[in-house]
């Protein structure tokens, strides 16, 4: 009878999980075009909690340790919209303008480099190597994904519902972070609360510990790179402030990415700039590594570099720029359920065998 009553149970929740499936495949698309601010306030939540905690241990009451760093935070958000956004605003708007004269310069270099800068090289290798369409690739590559960072910025940044409802919707995540909790936690039967409790606070380390670390990461080789810009004289210094911060999110990539288009401006507006900023980016990536990643990233992902490389490619090709970005957490989250699949089946395995004993 108990058997037939789990069965009846268990052919419920499939057929409550497969309805699920047909209802998200047709109200995808409504529920993607309202899920970004939803999507923004984690991540805003995530960044703050650490603040709210401190605010807490200094015996201040969580509701109004919230709205005290809100409230730091909008002064600041407010005083960089007086000061630094609109000229960032500026600046990215002439350089979106100027992109196709870039090109057309890069271009032109390309051209002159695969007619006189091969000549070293036997005629007999530069056909099997086919070093002129292996260029073309390149540039065509480096041009899609400039395109596409700018694009991804574009839509990513949002409109004035997703500037609104994001502090909104961060700020009721912090509130009632205990009692989301509990209600997630709630949902799962009794037996499988430990395991989900432990399992979410593995996720949680790991998508924490990433977004916390991998922006504030960002955030300094931003800065440091668009400081440094502008005392050598590269054009566009914020914006390629900006770039480096976004592209340096990306794991092993990320640097040489952002370095691409402070080398290519530096050389056009003047050959030997560029080797001022080969010399920057350097720099600043000397600092990044010695002083503020082994700062920052106090928690990592745990990942062999292999595999976050294969990440970064894999995730990218099949999303883009956000598939870049999102691939190594992703993956750190999908190694994490593989692991608890393993557990639960292992444990399956020691109970099966302890019934065979009796």
């Amino acid at each position: 009878m108990e058997k037939m009553y789990i069965r009846k149970l268990r052919i419920i929740d499939i057929v409550l999980f497969i309805l699920v499936i047909i209802a998200f495949i047709y109200i995808r698309k409504p529920l993607f075009s309202v899920i970004n601010p939803f999507i923004y306030a984690l991540v805003v939540a995530y960044l703050l909690d650490p603040f709210v905690k401190m605010l807490e241990r200094r015996k201040i009451k969580r509701i109004w340790a919230i709205v005290l760093v809100f409230l730091i935070i909008f002064t600041v958000f407010a005083v960089l919209f007086a000061t630094f956004i609109p000229m960032l605003s500026q600046e990215v708007g002439e350089f979106i303008e100027d992109i196709p004269g870039i090109f057309e310069s890069v271009r032109k270099s390309v051209e002159n480099f695969q007619l006189n800068g091969f000549e070293f090289i036997p005629k007999e290798m530069r056909d099997y190597l086919n070093f002129d369409k292996q260029l073309e690739n390149i540039s065509g590559y480096v041009e899609r994904f400039f395109n596409g960072l700018f694009g991804f910025l574009v839509a990513s940044t949002g409109t004035i519902f997703d500037l609104v409802m994001t502090p909104l919707i961060a700020f009721y995540y912090l509130k009632d972070k205990e009692k989301i909790k509990s209600l997630i936690l709630n949902s799962f039967p009794l037996r499988y609360k430990e395991f989900v409790k432990r399992f979410g606070n593995d996720v949680n380390k790991v998508l924490g510990g990433f977004i916390k670390g991998q922006l504030t990461v960002a955030f300094f080789v931003g800065l440091l790179t668009g400081i440094g810009s502008l005392i050598i004289g590269i054009p566009y210094a914020l914006t390629i402030g900006l770039v480096a911060g976004i592209t340096n999110i990306i794991p092993f990539f990320g640097p040489w990415l952002g370095g691409i288009l402070p080398t290519v401006l530096a050389f056009i507006e003047r050959p030997s700039l560029a080797l001022w900023a080969i010399g920057l980016l350097v720099v600043v990536q000397q600092i990044e590594a010695a002083f503020i990643t082994p700062n920052v990233m106090s928690e990592s992902v745990g990942i062999h570099p292999l595999l976050i490389i294969f990440s970064v490619l894999f995730f990218g090709s099949l999303f883009g720029i956000v598939g870049m970005i999102l691939g190594v957490p992703m993956m750190a989250v999908l190694l994490l359920i593989i692991g608890y699949i393993k557990e639960y089946r292992s444990e399956l395995e020691r109970i099966k065998i302890e019934k065979a004993k009796m």
